[in-house]
C-alpha cells in the first residue's frame, strides 16, 4: 500500500507537468487568442516589477556620470559640444550614437566633429552587433564611419536586451548582456567600458560573474515628470547648458560623460526614440508609455557596477527543480487527502494552493528587495495552480482508465 501510494504521486506529477506542457502548446497555436486583451495588460509585467516601481527605498543620486543631451543637433554642434566638455579634464567620454558616413553636403560639419573628437583624451564610440540567430558565423560588428571611429581610444557595443522584434514594438528593457564574443573577438558593452575607465577593478569584477546576461538592478531617471518612481537621480545637461557652460567645473571633472539622446530637451514627453519601458514604470500593468531613454539605461548600469550592486538570479535549471520539488510535495499532501477525506478534497486545496500562491508571490517580491535575488518561480505557480484539480482528472480519469474495474464503472448504469 505504501508503495503504490508513492507511485501514484510519482506518476501524478508527472501527469500534471504533462499537462502543463500541452497547454504551453495550446498557446503556441494560439487557441487562447480571445484573452490576448488581457494578456497584452499582464504579458509585459513581472512580479519583480512591483519592487522597483513600488517597494525600493528612495536611492541616493549617482553624481560619478553625467548625461550630455545630444537632442537633434548637428555634426558641427554635437563637435562643438564636446570640445566644450573635453576642457573640463572628464574621466572619459562615451558617445551612445552613430556617425556612418561623412555628409557630402555639410563637410565643414563633419570636420567640426571630427575636432571635437580629436580633443578628448579618452573617447568610447558606440558600436552594434548585429547577431545573426540562424548563422553565429556570419555575426559582424557596425561601427560609425572609420574616419570618425579613428579617434576612438575604445569601442563598445550598446545594445540593449528588450522582446520587441521591431522599433514599433513595446520595448521592456530589464537585462543586459556585459560582453559577447563575435568570431573569436570579445566585445564587451559600452556602459561595462565606461565603468572600467572610472574604476578599472570594479569593472573587473563585474565581468569576473561571467554571466552571459545581467538584470539591471535599477536605481533612478533623469527628469521625467513622475514616468518612473526616482526620477533627478543623474545629472544631465541640455545643449543650453553645454554652450553657455552653465555648470561647474567639478561636475565634469573626473566624472563619466556620456553624450546620448534624451529627447529634444531634456522633459521632452512626447519624443519616443531610443526610450524603453523599465520596472521603474510607475504603470506596471498596461504600460502606457515608456519611461527610460537608451542612455539613462546605460548610466544605470554604470552605477550596478561601481556599486557592486547586482541582482543574482536562479538558473532555469533550479527553477524546474523547485518546481518539480514544490509539486511532488503537493500531490503527495493533496493524495492524503484524497484518500482520507475526500468530501473535504476541493474546498481544503483550494485554500493550500491560494495560500501557497501568495506567500510564494510575497516571497519573490520581499527576497528580491531584501537580499538583491530574483527567483524563477513561474513553473512552479502553474504547478501549484494546476496540482488540485489536476490531481482529481489523475484519480478519476487517468487511473481508473487503466484498471478493469475502472473501465466497467464507466458504463454501469444503477438502476432506479
Amino acid at each position: 500500500m505504501f508503495r503504490k501510494f508513492w507511485l501514484d504521486v510519482i506518476f501524478g506529477t508527472i501527469f500534471i507537468f504533462g499537462l502543463m506542457g500541452l497547454f504551453n502548446s495550446f498557446t503556441a497555436f494560439k487557441i487562447f487568442d480571445v484573452f490576448d486583451p488581457i494578456g497584452n495588460a499582464f504579458g509585459d509585467m513581472e512580479l519583480t516589477d512591483i519592487v522597483f516601481s513600488q517597494l525600493r527605498d528612495d536611492p541616493v543620486a549617482d553624481d560619478r556620470v553625467v548625461l550630455v543631451n545630444l537632442s537633434n543637433l548637428s555634426r558641427g554642434e554635437i563637435g562643438m559640444m564636446l570640445q566644450i566638455i573635453a576642457k573640463y579634464n572628464p574621466a572619459c567620454i562615451g558617445i551612445d550614437s552613430f556617425f556612418y558616413d561623412p555628409h557630402e553636403d555639410d563637410p565643414e560639419g563633419d570636420m567640426m566633429l571630427m575636432s571635437g573628437l580629436e580633443s578628448v583624451e579618452n573617447l568610447i564610440l558606440a558600436e552594434k552587433l548585429l547577431l545573426d540567430e540562424e548563422d553565429p558565423t556570419n555575426d559582424t560588428v557596425a561601427y560609425s564611419w572609420e574616419v570618425f571611429n579613428s579617434f576612438a581610444n575604445h569601442n563598445a557595443f550598446v545594445n540593449l536586451v528588450t522582446d520587441a522584434d521591431t522599433q514599433e514594438e513595446l520595448k521592456m528593457c530589464r537585462t543586459f548582456i556585459p560582453q559577447q564574443e563575435i568570431n573569436g573577438v570579445n566585445h564587451v558593452a559600452f556602459a561595462v567600458k565606461m565603468a572600467e575607465q572610472y574604476d578599472s577593478l570594479a569593472a573587473a569584477d563585474f565581468l569576473a560573474r561571467n554571466n552571459l546576461e545581467e538584470i539591471i538592478n535599477y536605481r533612478g531617471n533623469v527628469l521625467d515628470y513622475g514616468a518612473t518612481k526616482f526620477g533627478n537621480k543623474y545629472y544631465a545637461l541640455d545643449v543650453a547648458d553645454v554652450f553657455e557652460e552653465n555648470f561647474t567645473p567639478d561636475i565634469i571633472e573626473d566624472k563619466v560623460v556620456m553624450f546620448c539622446y534624451l529627447g529634444r530637451y531634456l522633459g521632452d514627453r512626447e519624443s519616443f526614440e531610443d526610450k524603453f519601458y523599465t520596472p521603474l514604470n510607475e504603470i506596471y500593468i498596461g504600460r502606457a508609455f515608456p519611461d527610460m531613454y537608451g542612455g539613462v539605461v546605460h548610466a544605470n548600469i554604470i552605477s550596478m557596477i561601481l556599486n557592486r550592486d547586482y541582482i543574482d538570479d536562479m538558473s532555469d535549471g533550479a527553477g524546474y527543480i523547485f518546481a518539480i520539488v514544490l509539486c511532488f510535495l503537493n500531490v503527495a499532501l493533496f493524495s492524503l487527502i484524497y484518500r482520507k477525506i475526500p468530501k473535504w478534497y476541493d474546498g481544503i486545496t483550494k485554500l493550500f494552493q491560494l495560500l501557497e500562491i501568495g506567500v510564494l508571490t510575497y516571497g519573490v517580491i520581499y527576497i528580491l528587495e531584501l537580499y538583491s535575488f530574483k527567483a524563477e518561480i513561474g513553473v512552479a505557480l502553474a504547478a501549484v495552480a494546476l496540482a488540485g484539480d489536476s490531481l482529481e482528472v489523475y484519480y478519476g480519469v487517468v487511473k481508473n482508465s487503466f484498471t478493469k474495474e475502472g473501465r466497467k464503472s464507466l458504463f454501469k448504469v444503477d438502476k432506479l
